[in-house]
């Protein structure tokens, strides 16, 4: 499965070195590239539809943020990164919030790059999952034209303690293991193997409160369905954190370490990863300012056990 890149910079020697990055770790291929936002630059990068769209923030003509707002408002579909040497927090929330996936700070390092593209990849794999499945799914409504097939599970269906044991295992990578949320977490990944459509509980728009209820409502014991939603939204939210981390501190001590790799960019949104990163350096006992993305880390733990 070969990813398409292109690349916007005005720096000739910063896009010889994505593009040899990229041909070196077999990412992908670079199918075109710009030096300037000069010209239909926009119309350029939608007529060449690549999956990921490697960007500066500053350049000659339309800014890197101007040509991301126009794409998106255009419906391009695609993965994209920015890169810049500017560090000011506006410009950087600037940039997500016009539609970016990842900031990368200039100079460029060679592992932060394999590692935030390596995550979109993910990501896109995910995403290329869940609408085969949804066009399985229809394409069974179809055939059986409302009969026994329809709604029929598209992604195949793990039993029970095999899906246990790998979501545990995971866990123990992500230092997890003794959490009291880890439990929840196991819970919730049977859970998701047994629905239909994940979408339900885990679509853009939905409320991950649905899924902590019909997941309390399967698993929980008699005793413990008076627990409150929020006990179990909480006590997630918590592993997650000290997920984070414990991936953090692993990423300090080596980049290249195999499970910083694996997890960081997948698991967690790289630009926060990478900020706690620096708070753990500066002031690591400090309250922490970096978010989680709690619908993010459960679509990719449930993947990875899936795979």
């Amino acid at each position: 499965m070969e990813f398409t890149f292109f690349i916007l910079d005005d720096d000739i020697v910063c896009r010889r070195i994505l593009g040899q990055i990229i041909e070196d770790e077999q990412l992908g291929e670079v199918i075109g590239e710009l030096p300037d936002g000069h010209g239909n630059v926009v119309g350029t990068v939608l007529y060449h539809q690549p999956e990921i769209l490697i960007i500066d923030l500053l350049m000659p003509g339309k800014d890197g943020i101007e040509v991301v707002e126009q794409l998106r408002k255009r419906h391009f579909r695609g993965k994209i990164i920015m890169i810049s040497q500017v560090e000011k927090k506006e410009m950087v929330a600037q940039a997500y919030a016009a539609g970016i996936e990842f900031y990368i700070n200039k100079p460029i390092n060679r592992i932060e790059v394999i590692a935030v593209i390596r995550g979109v990849i993910e990501r896109l794999k995910m995403e290329r999952s869940l609408e085969q499945m949804r066009e399985s799914i229809a394409a069974l409504d179809h055939i059986s034209n409302g009969g026994r097939a329809a709604g029929y599970p598209a992604q195949s269906i793990l039993d029970k303690d095999t899906i246990r044991e790998r979501t545990r295992e995971i866990l123990a990578d992500l230092g997890l293991i003794g959490e009291p949320g880890s439990h929840d977490l196991v819970q919730i990944i049977l859970f998701l193997n047994s629905v239909p459509d994940i979408e339900k509980y885990l679509g853009e728009y939905r409320h991950l409160k649905d899924l902590y209820q019909a997941v309390k409502k399967k698993y929980l014991r008699e005793e413990e369905k008076k627990t409150d939603v929020r006990a179990i939204e909480q006590r997630v939210r918590r592993a997650i954190k000290h997920a984070m981390e414990h991936i953090a501190a692993l990423g300090i001590e080596d980049y290249n370490n195999p499970t910083f790799e694996r997890y960081g960019p997948k698991f967690f949104d790289f630009g926060e990863l990478r900020l706690r990163m620096k708070e753990i350096e500066s002031a690591g006992d400090l309250p922490s300012k970096t978010r989680i993305n709690i619908k993010q880390f459960i679509n990719a733990l449930y993947w990875d056990v899936k795979k």
